[in-house]
């Protein structure tokens, strides 16, 4: 890790662009400053900024006599003084990073020696240039003498100190401002996380669009999956649910997970990560995984699967990575653990209160099953009117629980064969408001209050217990008043035989508008219901003509 952060620092680029400021101040003070790799080669085209030079044409000269003193500082690692050809000053000292020599940084000056030697007087007379015009610009170039060297040496040292100094603070300002971006990425998906957590989410909705979604772009990768054990939902399988471009198949996730993941787990292994995964080299383990991390999901201190991350796309994975894997392991087995006990609570609750319809249904043998298919036909009606799953599960909820009023009827009026006296009639018509008060007190069952209390009315207001009509008549109602007139049709009862399917819908057709709301029959008859009745009775029903068409009291 180290041997790359060096290289990294010794590159030329960076080198340039690490020294530019101080180049500047350099020049400010007179000095012309140069930059050489530790193999002692120039790190940017050399372009002296040093007039004297330039007037006598010593570029190519004064490059070489730079280059060799670089050379020197790289090679002994020590601050040096050497006089050129024209009797400038060269100054060089060693750059190290973490005591490393990475660079040497040369600095060359005119000093006013160079105005008592022969050197520039003969380098004049060589080149044909007027002696006097050009020691007069190198006397007003002139700003130290050799005794100044030392001390020049302690200010290149002391600026490019300062300058390293700075570009380090700025890199780590870089860096935190970096982590910080990405732990508020982190932060901001566990929150959302968090946030969907609702126990009414469908599991696979959950794992892959809160999580392994969010995952996906969190952690730039290229690939996410969550394996769900079969013992841990009541399934029959383990589970996958995947995002990413990756062209990987749920059994070779499986494969890997098992022949890669699982034995580290089984040993007591927190994570698994592998930088270095050579995909294809071992049995059934697919080419395009690279790179891989994965945590166990642990729920109730079981084991109910595990969360993976496949090829990270711009690095390695690294100690961060596993941490947020394992907070979102971790919110991800709770909320597994919470969904299975609602759904374990929900078996239960509808457990009962099948058993509890069902025993009402069994006051009439020939309403048998009755309260059952029409929860069914609700919420197919519910479904077809684009309802989400939980509203829908809501309206077979209410269709369930439409008739638990007749508790309060007797079974003389309900088994009655033939036709009710106005008093019986009474006792019939009340059993929506009796159901109503039963489950008033249930707060969690308000929704569903609202449809079985209403499940009588009727658009023209000719309907029970309140008269309603129109838009004042609750959709709840309407759905499970259709739903219940459908499976009475359908069904033998005491006082007549089931009507022929044709005989039903033309019926539905005929009180469109007056009993049953239009749009409601409009996507019922969309249905094969033939077919839906035949799923509806398990494959025990039979249709009985008869020739007259007693309509449902």
């Amino acid at each position: 890790m180290q041997d790359s952060v060096h290289r990294s620092l010794s590159a030329p680029g960076n080198m340039a662009r690490e020294f530019r400021r101080a180049q500047a101040q350099l020049r400010d003070m007179g000095l012309t400053l140069s930059v050489w790799d530790h193999f002692g080669e120039l790190v940017e085209d050399f372009e002296p900024t040093c007039e004297l030079c330039k007037l006598l044409g010593q570029t190519q000269a004064c490059c070489e006599e730079t280059r060799k003193v670089a050379q020197h500082v790289v090679f002994g690692d020590r601050a040096i003084v050497r006089r050129s050809q024209l009797g400038a000053c060269i100054i060089g000292v060693p750059v190290h990073e973490r005591r490393r020599l990475v660079a040497a940084a040369v600095a060359c000056f005119p000093v006013t020696e160079m105005l008592e030697g022969e050197q520039l007087h003969r380098m004049c007379d060589h080149l044909h240039l007027d002696y006097e015009i050009v020691a007069g610009h190198t006397s007003e170039m002139c700003r130290y003498s050799l005794n100044d060297a030392e001390h020049l040496i302690g200010q290149l040292s002391t600026v490019l100190d300062r300058e390293r100094t700075l570009r380090v603070a700025q890199d780590e300002l870089v860096g935190l401002s970096a982590n910080l971006a990405s732990t508020y990425e982190e932060l901001s998906l566990v929150y959302r996380i968090s946030g969907t957590m609702k126990l009414t989410r469908e599991p696979d909705v959950f794992l892959r669009e809160d999580v392994c979604e969010e995952l996906l772009e969190v952690m730039n990768v290229q690939y996410t999956a969550a394996i769900i054990y079969a013992s841990s939902s009541g399934g029959q399988a383990d589970r996958v649910i995947s995002a990413g471009d990756l062209e990987l198949t749920g059994d070779q996730i499986q494969q890997l997970a098992a022949l890669e993941v699982a034995p580290q787990f089984a040993d007591g292994a927190k994570s698994v990560v592998e930088n270095h995964f050579v995909g294809g080299s071992r049995k059934n383990t697919p080419d395009a995984v690279d790179r891989l991390i994965a945590v166990p999901l642990i729920g109730d201190g079981k084991s109910m699967g595990m969360l993976l991350a496949i090829n990270k796309t711009d690095q390695e994975f690294d100690s961060v990575d596993v941490k947020l894997l394992n907070a979102i392991g971790n919110q991800t087995a709770v909320f597994l653990t919470n969904r299975q006990l609602y759904a374990d609570m929900q078996d239960l609750l509808m457990g009962v209160l099948e058993s509890l319809t069902a025993s009402i249904d069994a006051k009439d043998p020939y309403t048998c099953g009755h309260s059952l298919r029409v929860a069914r036909i609700s919420e197919r009606l519910a479904e077809l009117m684009d309802y989400s799953p939980e509203e829908s599960r809501q309206i077979y909820l209410a269709g369930l629980l439409h008739d638990v009023g007749k508790i309060g009827v007797p079974e003389s009026v309900l088994c009655k064969p033939g036709k009710l006296t106005d008093e019986e009639f009474e006792h019939i018509k009340r059993h929506p408001s009796i159901a109503s008060r039963i489950l008033g007190g249930i707060r969690q069952l308000d929704d569903v209050a609202v449809g079985i209390l209403t499940h009588h009315e009727r658009l023209d207001g000719k309907g029970y217990p309140q008269g309603l009509t129109g838009k004042d008549m609750p959709i709840e109602g309407r759905i499970i008043g259709l739903a219940d007139c459908f499976d009475a049709m359908t069904s033998d009862r005491c006082y007549r035989a089931a009507l022929p399917l044709s005989a039903v819908i033309e019926e539905i057709r005929k009180h469109s508008g007056t009993q049953f709301d239009p749009e409601l029959v409009a996507k019922f008859l969309t249905l094969d219901l033939e077919e839906f009745l035949v799923e509806l009775r398990h494959d025990d029903v039979k249709f009985k003509p008869r020739n007259d068409q007693q309509e449902e009291q």
